[in-house]
């Protein structure tokens, strides 16, 4: 090989490395902040994780534009489950850990503490990270979607 081409060669071996080497793989991405996301993008976050959270379990969920969360949930042992609730200032979310099947269960609540009814399963998964991500999701949804709910200016009292 002439010392030319060999230059050559080598010049675009180095110039294919150094462009296969920038920024990072895009699993290393930092996740989005689920408060800065709109109700549209936190329902596909909310997807993901329902469609891996508890293999072959699987959770799927929509949400209309007047807040109606519907959940659907199929697969497994369990038979097919469907749920539909208006997301309403509130009502709650809870984790809950079933020590038989070591999962735990995210569930839809009427109101927060103790003595909220459980509207419905949203879904179940043996990591505790997927169970309060998608906790927190259904807690901006239900957040965001009282805002719609609530009249922002509110009638002043006549005197």
């Amino acid at each position: 090989m002439r010392p030319a081409t060999h230059r050559a060669a080598v010049a675009a071996i180095a110039a294919l490395l150094l462009t296969a080497c920038t920024g990072y793989p895009s699993e290393d991405a930092a996740p989005a902040n689920p408060f800065d996301l709109s109700n549209a993008e936190r329902l596909q976050a909310l997807q993901a994780i329902g469609a891996k959270a508890n293999r072959p379990e699987r959770s799927r969920f929509a949400l209309d534009g007047d807040c109606r969360l519907r959940v659907t949930r199929s697969g497994g042992d369990a038979p097919a489950d469907r749920f539909e609730h208006v997301l309403r200032p509130g009502q709650h979310v809870g984790i809950s850990f079933d020590k038989v099947t070591r999962v735990f269960e995210v569930h839809l609540l009427s109101e927060a503490g103790t003595g909220g009814e459980r509207l419905g399963l949203l879904l179940r998964s043996a990591q505790w990270m997927q169970a309060s991500q998608a906790d927190l999701l259904v807690q901006l949804m239900i957040r965001d979607c009282r805002a719609m709910v609530e009249p922002a200016d509110k009638p002043l009292a006549a005197a």
